[in-house]
């Protein structure tokens, strides 16, 4: 599946780059609290839903099956020449994962200093931290700092 979005190689002028910057945090956040709330309360994912085909339909987003080689690929196409080409790609990929199978095994990480959120992969679904090297070592060395401590105690 390829993303056809981004052939910019004109300089965007500052107004619109920060322009185009503020939207993808005012929709990164929208991601997150949304997203806790679905995990936390079972909330509903329609503000995001409804968000996300706006910004499709506002950018002129649309599928198209291309066949290279009697080989077919899924790729997205924009008709719109002023466009926010991250905050598209962006969008298609939350499109993504909110229509996959994986969607369900969707975690926020454990740490609750950490703002992530992760597809857990495990056999079991039973990871907890976004990342084991950074999160979860954090974690287990914090654990093991007051096991030590209260043995001393």
């Amino acid at each position: 599946m390829k993303v056809n979005l981004i052939e910019t190689k004109e300089k965007l002028k500052p107004e619109l780059k920060e322009k185009y910057f503020k939207e993808i945090l005012i929709f990164r956040e929208l991601l997150r609290i949304n997203l806790r709330q679905y995990l936390e309360i079972e909330n509903s994912l329609d503000n995001i839903v409804k968000t996300t085909n706006n910004i499709l339909i506002k950018n002129k987003v649309y599928p198209q099956i291309i066949s290279n080689d009697n080989i077919y690929e899924l790729q997205y196409i924009s008709t719109e020449k002023e466009k926010n080409h991250l905050l598209v790609q962006i969008v298609i990929g939350v499109t993504k994962l909110l229509s996959s199978q994986e969607f369900k095994y969707l975690k926020k990480c454990d740490n609750h200093k950490c703002s992530l959120f992760f597809i857990d992969t495990s056999r079991n679904h039973s990871r907890r931290w976004c990342s084991m090297e950074i999160c979860g070592n954090r974690s287990k060395v914090n654990n093991f700092a007051k096991r030590k401590k209260n043995l001393l105690n």
